[in-house]
Order: C-alpha cells, then sequence, then structure tokens
C-alpha cells in the first residue's frame, strides 16, 4: 500500500513538472511570435518614413530620380556656421 501511494506521488510530480515545462515553452513561443509580429510591422513602417525622409532631403520632393541611391551624388553638403 506505501509503494503503491510512493508511485503515485512520483507520477503526480513527474505530470506536474511536465506541465509546467509545456506552459513555459508555450509563453516563450507566444511572446516571441508577438515580438516577430511586432517588429515586422514597425520595420516597414520604419522603411517608409526613412524612405519618405530621404527623398525629401535629396530630392525635394516625393519621387526619387535615383532610387537605388540613398545620397545625391550632385547634393551639396550643409554648412553649419
Amino acid at each position: 500500500m506505501n509503494s503503491s501511494r510512493k508511485v503515485r506521488v512520483s507520477r503526480q510530480k513527474r505530470n506536474q513538472r511536465g506541465q509546467s515545462m509545456v506552459e513555459y515553452a508555450l509563453g516563450l513561443g507566444c511572446v516571441s511570435a508577438l515580438c516577430m509580429v511586432a517588429l515586422g510591422s514597425l520595420g516597414f513602417i520604419c522603411g517608409d518614413m526613412i524612405y519618405n525622409v530621404q527623398n525629401a532631403i535629396n530630392y525635394g520632393g516625393n519621387t526619387a530620380p535615383q532610387p537605388g541611391r540613398m545620397i545625391n551624388p550632385n547634393a551639396t553638403p550643409w554648412v553649419i556656421e
């Protein structure tokens, strides 16, 4: 009778330990998925903002005549006095 109780208690401990590991893994998976979605959407937003600022600074408009370049080679540098 005592040995069957020990077996039952050890199984219960093992099940609780396994359950907590599964819950921890699910929590980590959910947090990482949320971070990936947030970074993905923020990446597109930041890319669009940088592209628009680059066009406004270098070309004075919404369209870039040289879309492959970040800086216009004929642009004059800023002079800070």
